[in-house]
């Protein structure tokens, strides 16, 4: 496992632009600097994270709810190049007030990626998400902490309220969604963001900045990450139904070298926004578009994905979910616009300012596969 890490590491490393190297002189040596905090640094995001900044010199503390009692969620980030520069805590319970702070004692900035990813139409999701938000802050607060990065979402941007061609940037905000209409996780990241953005706005000191990430994919370093986003890319190897509603992807790596970008360009880009996507238009079908891509790259092998809701059934359904109090049980409303309404993003100002050098799509897709093969996480039919 620690030699297909290290592997997998090796290979996808990007090399950043020469402006970004000017960037990183200024501030020193990175192993000169205060600790890093990587929230959810087991998750998905958040082992790619702490994987970029050890790359880059940084020392990295690590909370991990569990980590002293479960080896195995911490097994990976220990495998990683430098991980002599990594310190895990057991910690980090989004629910908990102060489960951050032993990680946050002596640190000079936080990547907050840690979040639930829950759809659906209960205000419980916004609660959570916004409780989370905040006991992370107090904790940040208390540490005396004066960067900080945010991993929001295109959650956070797009919306059902504009023209059909708009193309969405950092200039949007999502002012659609609502639980009524079925997207509580629309809502939840919006104001997950805003507050950041809030506690950070009036105080000269300080800074904080927000990743807003498409449909993270690509390779993984735990089986646990087969679980996450880059499940669209285990159903492709499986044969299974996927959402097949519109979304644009982006690589698991390239959103862990927007983040620590991001953090290196404060406080310049304080308040500021990015959206990491890749080149690719939107897929209208989402993740059953890259069985066909799964296909070519790996040819004599079979990528049988199917729609979880066929374009025949929803022919049926969206009609029906129109019925005055019968509709909302076939279909809300978020679940009939957004599975028919392909969304656009930029990510100009990523490339040109943060210096994001985005994969494509056949990239991400192969070496994705491949990285769950080779670690024995599933099999190629």
């Amino acid at each position: 496992m620690i030699k297909a890490i290290k592997a997998s590491l090796a290979v996808t490393r990007r090399q950043v632009k020469s402006s970004l190297a000017v960037t990183r002189r200024q501030t020193n040596d990175a192993a000169n600097l205060a600790p890093v905090v990587v929230t959810g640094s087991s998750g998905y995001i958040g082992s790619f994270v702490v994987a970029e900044l050890l790359s880059r010199g940084y020392i990295v503390h690590a909370p991990v709810r569990g980590s002293s009692t479960n080896p195995n969620k911490i097994a990976h980030l220990q495998a990683l190049p430098n991980s002599e520069n990594l310190k895990i805590f057991d910690g980090g319970d989004l629910t908990l007030a102060g489960s951050f702070d032993s990680a946050m004692n002596g640190a000079g900035a936080v990547i907050h990626t840690a979040a639930e990813v829950v759809l659906g139409k209960s205000q419980s999701i916004i609660t959570a998400s916004v409780e989370g938000t905040n006991n992370v802050l107090k904790s940040v607060d208390k540490a005396g902490i004066n960067r900080f990065v945010q991993t929001s979402s295109v959650a956070a941007i797009q919306k059902y309220n504009v023209p059909p061609n708009h193309i969405f940037t950092e200039n949007d905000w999502n002012d659609w969604s609502s639980v009524e209409k079925g997207d509580a996780y629309g809502v939840a990241k919006t104001q997950a963001e805003q507050i950041v953005h809030a506690h950070f706005a009036d105080d000269e000191d300080r800074s904080s900045i927000a990743v807003n990430p498409g449909v993270v994919i690509g390779p993984v370093l735990s089986k646990a990450h087969t679980k996450a986003s880059a499940i669209f890319l285990r159903d492709c190897i499986y044969g299974n139904k996927v959402m097949n509603f519109p979304c644009t992807f982006v690589d698991v790596r390239d959103v862990a070298i927007g983040h620590v970008n991001a953090l290196e360009k404060l406080p310049e880009f304080k308040g500021r926004r990015f959206v990491l996507v890749n080149d690719e238009k939107c897929m209208p079908q989402g993740g059953v578009e890259l069985g066909p891509v799964a296909a070519r790259l790996f040819p004599g092998h079979k990528f049988d994905v199917k729609p979880q809701y066929p374009e025949s059934v929803m022919k049926i359904l969206r009609p029906l979910s129109r019925i005055p109090l019968l509709g909302g049980h076939i279909m809300d409303e978020y679940q009939r616009v957004a599975q028919s309404t392909p969304i656009q993003f930029s990510n100009k100002a990523a490339r040109e300012e943060l210096g994001v050098d985005f994969r494509s799509l056949d990239v991400t897709v192969k070496e994705g596969i491949e990285s769950i093969v080779d670690q024995g996480f599933a099999k190629l039919k």
